[in-house]
Order: C-alpha cells, then sequence, then structure tokens
C-alpha cells in the first residue's frame, strides 16, 4: 500500500508543479500573493479532512511556526525558479532535499536499511549528479543563472527541513495532532505570504486574483492532498526508504513531462541519469 500511495502522490506533486509554473511562465509577477492562495486551500485541506476535532498543543507551536516560514519560503523561491528557469531542471535539482530526510532517518531514527537500499541510495545520488551535470561543451539551457540556482538551493534546503520537522512532530505526539500541525504550518504560511504580497504587489492585487485564483486552487489542492498523503505514508515505510524511493519516481516522471511536453532537451549522460533512477526505485521497492 505504501508504494502504491508514493506513486499516487508522485502525480499529485506533478500536477502541482505543472499549475505553479503555467502561472508563472504565464504571468510572471504575484509570486507572493499566488502561492498565498496555493497555501490557502493547502491548508484548508487538512482543516476539512481533519475527523479526530482540532486539536493543537502549546508545544506543537514552535515546530508549527518555524515549519510555516520553511513552507513559505519553500513555495516562493519554487515560483521563482519555475518563472526564470526550465521545468525539468528544476524539478530534477529539487530532488536534493531528499539528503536531509534520509540521513535524518538513518542516523536520528536509527533506521536499518538492507544492503539493497543502500545501493538504491547510492543510485540515487548517482543519477542526480548524471542529471544535473553539464559539462562544458553542452548546450546551455536557456534562463538558468545563479539567481535561478541560489532560489533552488534555498527552496530543496526549505523542503528538506520540512520533511524532518513533519516527522518529528509525528513521532513526538504519537500522530495526534498530524493535521493539525499541517493546518498551522501551511496556514502560516499563507500569511506570511499574504501580508508579503500584498505589501510588494498591492498594485497589481486585481491582476494576480484574476489570474492566479485558478492556478493557486489547483496547486494547493494538489499541494494538500500530496502531503497528507505523506503523514500516510510516514507510517508505512521508514523515513530513509521513502525519502529515495519519492524522488526516483519524481525523476521518472519530470523526465517524461519535461521531453514529451515541454519539449526540454538532455544529453546523454541524463537519459543514462534517468535510466539509473529507474532501476534505483525497483531496488528500493523490493
Amino acid at each position: 500500500m505504501g508504494y502504491l500511495l508514493i506513486v499516487v502522490f508522485t502525480l499529485l506533486n506533478l500536477g502541482e508543479s505543472i499549475a505553479v509554473r503555467t502561472y508563472a511562465k504565464r504571468h510572471g509577477s504575484g509570486g507572493m500573493l499566488m502561492n498565498a492562495i496555493v497555501a490557502l486551500f493547502a491548508a484548508l485541506f487538512f482543516l476539512v479532512t481533519d475527523t479526530g476535532g482540532f486539536y493543537a498543543p502549546i508545544e506543537m507551536l514552535p515546530l508549527a511556526l518555524i515549519n510555516a516560514c520553511l513552507f513559505g519560503a519553500g513555495f516562493y523561491f519554487t515560483f521563482i525558479s519555475y518563472r526564470i528557469g526550465p521545468f525539468g531542471l528544476t524539478r530534477l535539482l529539487s530532488g536534493f532535499s531528499l539528503l536531509f530526510s534520509i540521513f535524518y532517518g538513518i542516523f536520528s531514527l536509527g533506521e536499518k536499511p538492507s544492503v539493497l537500499t543502500y545501493i538504491g541510495i547510492v543510485a540515487i545520488f548517482a543519477s542526480m549528479v548524471l542529471i544535473n551535470y553539464k559539462k562544458k561543451g553542452d548546450d546551455d539551457e536557456k534562463g538558468v543563472s545563479l539567481k535561478w540556482f541560489i532560489c533552488i538551493m534555498t527552496s530543496v534546503i526549505a523542503n528538506g527541513f520540512i520533511s524532518i520537522l513533519t516527522r518529528m512532530q509525528q513521532i513526538r505526539f504519537n500522530d495526534a495532532c498530524s493535521n493539525e500541525f499541517q493546518f498551522i504550518s501551511i496556514g502560516g504560511s499563507f500569511l506570511i505570504l499574504a501580508v508579503l504580497g500584498i505589501i510588494l504587489d498591492r498594485d497589481k492585487l486585481p491582476y494576480i486574483l484574476k489570474h492566479g485564483s485558478l492556478y493557486g486552487l489547483i496547486g494547493g489542492v494538489f499541494n494538500g492532498a500530496k502531503n497528507f498523503l505523506t503523514l500516510i505514508i510516514y507510517t508505512l515505510l521508514p523515513l530513509s526508504i521513502l525519502s529515495p524511493m519519492k524522488t526516483g519516481l519524481n525523476m521518472i516522471a519530470t523526465f517524461a513531462m519535461a521531453l514529451l511536453y515541454y519539449k526540454e532537451r538532455y544529453t546523454k549522460r541524463q537519459m543514462i541519469g534517468v535510466t539509473l533512477g529507474v532501476a534505483a526505485v525497483l531496488l528500493l521497492a523490493i
């Protein structure tokens, strides 16, 4: 069941990325407000799906507030990365966020991966290197710049710590208030992004609401659904196995979408990297 849910997670994650990327490329401005809409609907998803009554202990609030800032940074800098960089490379590089959760699972939670799992993890890392590495003489990707690299790496760091804090909260409170934690975290990011967006883009507010609301709704529902699935998957699979599998399937889906739909070009090394990623996913699923 856990492996099937990871496949569903991958599709939801891809759908969210397409919605955000489409708005970013077509309209460009209003990244704060548009992502505030995404965060709003993602947070509401956790409020609607909560069936045990809203329970948020005071001890949970510091983690949730930190997570809110991380979510806000992740939403916004991913948006900027899509706006100024290529879809495929942005999503493929975002896979480095798995480093945080893998090491947290192994070194902090004491998870004991099998030999095949270690081989799969190494294969995932090798796959990411092959996919993202470009030597002198390769065709340059349009839009790739130092600004893009800083934005996507900021997003990677934010998303990496989000996965750690989410798992920490589940363990500390024995899954008793996972929906509440996500609602406060993502809802807090909504407030942060909305306030900053109104301050910075108040002159473009009607335009952003007109064009960004639909994309924000779609992206928010997909985001809420994928994060809700993540809470379930965390209870079914070790973090050190879950994270590489999510990353491997993400690479496969990203590669296919970028190649077939967005018509982005790949080098031979990148093709080998994706093939290695497929093999890694199979190893992790055994």
